[in-house]
């Protein structure tokens, strides 16, 4: 989200536009700058303090303004739910931004916010939510959000060809955080599969989280069988390289998260001028297809012995790695509606002749696009009256996510 940030800042002040950031850290992205120490997840003020301690900020900012909220309902900070009442009910105009919710598959956070004892997702007139995703558009509207207060915008990104890797043989990038919805397991099954001469990589482990323990069990599995792996390759001891160098070092991209709010990677390969190989997310891809984006080199399952490699606990992923490694001809790959024997279709993938998208193809998630739809959005809030404050229902959204 910080990348979003740092991209909107970057177009609005080339086209001269007024505005600034708070948040609980420094942002050296964005001139007008303050900090403020409640908007910290660890935060314990009150959720009056937390509403008043941005007024306060903001009193010599030039009004009237836009409060662009990032993740409102994400629920790693509850407190901002009130924080966006709050600001509703003494007038002002809000762009709720949701890159993720925490009905998709985040009982925790879902948890958090059920515990405050406040409803979220609030709207009127002058709030106007933005989605990544025309699902997640769906979901809400579905749930009751007018269609004219919800636009679909996609993350802004610039081309930034990286030029022809130094490498001779195929060095896979997976540039992400290895937490468990990133299908770490996954990575073992196409390094146990790949060529010899193929090596993987991840660029970042999951830190001290929850997904420690499985993280810790793909490490030394993959350590056991010896397999083409460097693991966190920015955090090394011995040789890290900086996340510009390493993807500098890649030859190719691999996702092979089964769930994503976005995928900033379709984009990020295309911008950087890499192949992408992994899964294929549905409704990414259909977003995707309507920006006439294509990549070919994804997948829709991996199968072992006519099983999915799916989203099961990681000790049936690892009988299922067992199986896979004694046999490798029982894996096969559904691609586009025809199943391949595993080995043939990652040689053909992980080829080094194969080439990324046109960097023309991202032309529609530009900055300055962004940031005109941005703008669209403030003029209609500007001309919005004050009105009643109404919420969503979070069992619908739900509801919506799980269907």
């Amino acid at each position: 989200m910080t990348q979003v940030l740092r991209q909107q800042c970057r177009a609005f002040a080339e086209l001269g536009w007024s505005h600034g950031v708070l948040s609980s850290q420094p942002a050296d992205f964005c001139e007008r700058h303050t900090t403020v120490a409640a908007l910290d997840y660890s935060s314990h003020c009150a959720h009056e303090l937390h509403l008043d301690a941005c007024l306060d900020a903001t009193k010599d900012w030039p009004s009237p303004r836009i409060w662009h909220i990032h993740n409102p309902a994400l629920g790693c900070h509850p407190k901002m739910t009130a924080l966006l009442t709050g600001l509703l009910q003494r007038g002002e105009r809000v762009i709720q931004h949701h890159h993720d919710f925490a009905e998709d598959h985040r009982p925790q956070n879902l948890h958090r916010l059920t515990q405050q004892g406040l409803p979220w997702f609030p709207f009127c007139e002058r709030s106007h939510s933005v989605v990544l995703t025309q699902r997640d558009s769906n979901i809400l509207c579905r749930a009751g959000l007018p269609e004219s207060q919800c636009t679909v915008l996609g993350n802004p990104l610039s081309a930034s060809p990286l030029g022809a890797s130094m490498e001779k043989s195929p060095y896979v990038l997976v540039p992400t955080r290895a937490i468990t919805r990133k299908n770490i397991g996954e990575l073992l099954l196409l390094a146990m599969l790949a060529a010899p001469h193929v090596r993987f990589a991840t660029s970042q482990s999951p830190g001290i989280s929850r997904h420690q323990e499985e993280y810790a069990h793909w490490q030394a599995l993959a350590q056991q069988w010896h397999l083409p792996i460097d693991w966190a390759v920015t955090e090394s001891m011995e040789h890290p390289l900086d996340f510009d160098a390493l993807r500098k070092k890649s030859t190719h991209l691999l996702s092979t998260s089964r769930q994503e709010g976005f995928g900033l990677i379709f984009l990020e390969a295309i911008a950087w001028q890499r192949p992408l190989l992994g899964r294929r997310i549905a409704h990414i891809d259909s977003d995707l297809r309507a920006h006439g984006i294509d990549h070919p080199l994804l997948y829709d399952e991996i199968l072992i012995n006519d099983v999915p490699f799916g989203p099961a606990a990681f000790e049936e992923k690892t009988r299922l790695l067992r199986a896979a490694k004694e046999d490798p001809s029982v894996v096969h790959i559904v691609s586009r509606g025809k199943s391949h024997a595993a080995q043939q279709w990652l040689a053909w993938a992980l080829s080094m002749h194969q080439t990324p998208l046109p960097v023309e193809s991202i032309a529609p998630f530009h900055p300055h696009q962004h940031a005109q739809k941005i703008a669209d959005i403030a003029k209609q809030l500007f001309r919005a009256p004050v009105g009643e404050i109404r919420h969503l229902d979070p069992q619908k959204v739900a509801r919506g996510f799980d269907a």
